[in-house]
């Protein structure tokens, strides 16, 4: 897939993965060009997803709301990664009424205070990071054009290398959009698991 079906640059692993990539559209509103881009990388023992947003359209939403585009940014990390966490619960059990609602919440007050979370870098880019159960995952606003999130799993976050993907070749297309939220879990069978209690006791502390 060429970079020509995007009107942005996505950015990506600055490294050969040697397991199973895929490409997902981020939309939003109906008829209109898609919000970013994902690029998902999974293998034996860990997953990365780094994602793309094209900084003038980002922007341009959060300002008709009023809100800053930085901590808008900042929330799309931390509520991928309540969803990242949820789908990792792999057996069958009755989720504790009002979990969800708390665990987005606590992404929001987590995005609120983003100006105090860990700084690394990923190469040249500066990222602040932030944790969830068995997920890092941070942003960078040093590209002009765009903002990139990146989710790790299996992987230390300071160790991610970016750059920009002249090509999206080797990035299959998602075989099933509907099931896009799910992360494609069934790619990393050795993913580690999770239960409501560990999500539970993030909300605790």
């Amino acid at each position: 897939m060429e970079t020509t079906a995007f009107d942005f640059t996505a950015w990506g692993l600055d490294a050969d993965w040697p397991a199973l990539r895929w490409i997902e559209p981020i939309y939003g509103r109906r008829g209109q060009p898609a919000r970013g881009v994902r690029l998902g990388h999974a293998a034996d023992s860990a997953m990365v997803l780094t994602c793309t947003y094209p900084r003038a359209r980002f922007d341009s939403e959060a300002g008709g709301c009023r809100f800053d585009p930085v901590r808008e940014i900042a929330f799309e990390t931390t509520y991928t990664q309540v969803n990242l966490a949820l789908h990792q619960i792999r057996e069958p059990a009755e989720r504790p009424e009002g979990l969800v609602g708390s665990l987005v919440s606590h992404a929001s007050q987590e995005a609120d205070r983003y100006r105090d979370w860990p700084v690394t870098r990923w190469g040249e880019q500066e990222a602040r990071t932030t944790s969830l159960a068995s997920w890092q995952s941070g942003f960078t606003a040093v590209d002009p054009t765009v903002y990139v999130i990146v989710h790790a799993c299996g992987v230390p976050i300071e160790d991610v290398r970016l750059t920009t993907i002249r090509d999206l070749y080797g990035y299959e297309p998602s075989r099933n959009q509907a099931a896009s939220a799910a992360m494609h879990w069934e790619l990393w069978p050795s993913r580690p698991d999770l239960d409501y209690d560990d999500l539970a006791s993030v909300l605790a502390r």
